[in-house]
């Protein structure tokens, strides 16, 4: 079959993920300044650490291309059948804005293009399986010789993973609205109609989630776009690709379908009219890259191309994507708002944990509530947040998290994930009234089970953080930031460009 095919061969474009990784190490001197040094920039060796929190964004999983192809039967048939499709849909409910639709996005796709593959299906069945793996905690005892309480799981059996837990959100695109049915499939396999529905949360999303929105959170932005993308390095490197644009673009000319030449999306590519009417043009990078990986992962590629090509396409394509949005300035007019509720997130699960502390301390006791009026009115913080989103959500968040660059690129299916971490004192001596003293709460982010440092901070030795402070953390996603002509001014001076100050950005 189709399906069976495409399974066998999707493997051959792993070495291009190991290419694009080497690209993407490179890339990865930050314009953000010089990271500050913590003196202790990690926990008591002698306390205790709880994970109070787990944040998930993820990537979708295996798509057909967005850009209409002629040969639209063929990618009808990579796509789950409908009945399947209801299936995972069993047991969530879509919250949408009252009033008007989602925004357009050209990355959206139509028809069969645009949309979760069978295989990408399958993919995000078996990530919510590992995600709940890696949660929960299946032993009453806990190892007193780990510094992490039950193992570093949230979930144990005395609090059990459950659907009450859990907030959903995802952006208004089909294949990742799919993308966390199919995960939360996975990671509750045995839900049934009893259960009360999990929301998945759409409104407005897809004007934050990603750094690319259409339109732009501000025009501002867009300027900001331009103005990065016409820096004489970037500008010499694509003269230098040109003419692997146009004859990779002339390659796939018979095989494009109705509407190819307009899609328009990705950091720095936005089209005007004129632009995407003008057949002479090559189609942009992201279209290019896109296109190539899909039908290449699928043996599908034009006789003229190889994987050279493909390769090229990508690097470039990576190499552009952190070039621009590894500017502090981008970074945050562009991830902001994400990367902020994140933190707030966290934060309103710190104050709760001291609100139960105290209420239990006056004993008020969360267990005198009956399980089905908790599981009806879920009146806590989340435990678990799923963000259903896109690489370029994966790839905005690392550049404004300022994180260390990861050995590869966030594939289909890919997870960051944040964990809320509380020290606490491990003294007896120094429990006061029954209640364990809270050192400090701490983040650590991993990508893929892999741990990535912050390169923001530092501890004695110079080296980045693997955990953080929550605190600190809020400070440095609330910074400041200026963009000056290069060679030109001071602070203050006439080069300044753009600025970021209070959550807007601004252009001078």
């Amino acid at each position: 079959t189709h399906h069976s095919h495409t399974i066998s061969t999707m493997t051959k474009s792993r070495p291009l993920w190991i290419i694009l990784s080497s690209l993407w190490l490179a890339a990865a001197t930050s314009s953000f300044s010089k990271p500050k040094s913590l003196p202790l920039a990690h926990p008591k060796p002698n306390s205790k650490l709880r994970v109070r929190q787990v944040l998930i964004v993820h990537r979708h999983g295996d798509r057909s291309p967005i850009t209409p192809m002629k040969d639209e039967n063929y990618w009808q048939t990579t796509l789950p059948e409908p009945q399947v499709l209801d299936g995972i849909a069993k047991g969530t409910t879509l919250i949408r804005p009252t009033e008007g639709g989602p925004k357009k996005h050209g990355a959206a796709g139509r028809g069969p293009f645009g949309q979760l593959t069978l295989i990408g299906l399958l993919q995000m069945i078996s990530l919510g399986e590992r995600l709940k793996e890696e949660l929960e905690h299946s032993h009453q005892t806990d190892d007193t010789q780990s510094q992490f309480v039950n193992k570093g799981r949230l979930f144990t059996p005395k609090e059990p993973l459950h659907m009450s837990r859990v907030k959903v959100m995802s952006t208004d695109f089909p294949r990742t609205i799919h993308s966390v049915q199919a995960l939360l499939t996975g990671m509750f396999p045995d839900a049934d109609a009893k259960n009360a529905p999990i929301e998945i949360d759409l409104q407005n999303t897809n004007t934050y989630f990603i750094p690319d929105p259409q339109p732009r959170q501000s025009a501002q932005q867009l300027s900001l776009e331009r103005y990065l993308s016409r820096r004489p390095h970037l500008l010499e490197r694509e003269e230098k690709l040109k003419e692997l644009a146009h004859r990779v673009t002339d390659a796939l000319e018979g095989d494009l379908g109705e509407g190819a030449k307009g899609v328009s999306f990705g950091i720095g590519e936005e089209k005007d009219a004129s632009q995407a009417n003008n057949i002479r043009q090559p189609l942009a990078w992201a279209q290019l890259a896109e296109l190539l990986v899909c039908l290449n992962s699928r043996e599908l590629l034009p006789p003229t191309l190889s994987e050279e090509d493909v390769q090229a396409v990508s690097n470039h394509v990576a190499w552009r994507w952190f070039e621009n949005l590894r500017h502090p300035v981008l970074a945050k007019s562009s991830m902001w708002k994400f990367a902020s509720r994140l933190v707030d997130t966290m934060q309103r699960k710190c104050l709760e944990c001291v609100e139960n502390e105290n209420n239990e301390h006056n004993g008020v006791s969360s267990e005198t509530i009956g399980r089905e009026e908790y599981e009806q009115e879920s009146i806590e913080e989340p435990w678990l947040c799923i963000y259903s989103a896109h690489d370029s959500t994966l790839i905005g968040l690392l550049c404004v998290l300022q994180l260390e660059q990861p050995a590869e690129w966030p594939e289909y299916g890919s997870a960051l994930k944040v964990e809320l971490i509380r020290e606490e004192e491990d003294d007896p001596n120094n429990i006061t009234d029954g209640r364990t003293k809270v050192l400090q709460h701490w983040v650590r982010f991993s990508l893929n089970g892999h741990i990535l440092r912050s390169t923001w901070l530092t501890n004695n030795d110079n080296e980045p953080a693997t955990m953080v402070p929550l605190n600190q953390l809020a400070d440095m996603i609330h910074s400041e930031h200026d963009l000056f002509d290069e060679g030109e001014g001071i602070v203050g001076g006439s080069g300044l460009r753009y600025s970021w100050k209070d959550g807007l950005l601004k252009e001078h």
